[in-house]
């Protein structure tokens, strides 16, 4: 899994990412949530930090524009 920051300097500037991943990544955490495994807990939370990461790109992509 890639980690956050990877994530962020991959999608910064790039808003078709930013909403793909908005969409995705709480279907990811639903999917994970419905079948917990022995990882579970370590990848919700990197989901769920993902997920506030990219929350915060939208909101500064919105006060930019």
């Amino acid at each position: 899994m890639i980690s956050t920051a990877q994530l962020r300097r991959q999608i910064q500037n790039d808003p078709v990412s930013i909403n793909r991943m908005l969409r995705v990544l709480p279907e990811f955490i639903r999917q994970e949530e419905e079948t917990p495994q022995v990882a579970t807990p370590r990848v919700l939370r990197r989901l769920r930090a993902q997920l506030r990461m990219v929350e915060q790109l939208a909101l500064q992509q919105q006060e930019g524009a």
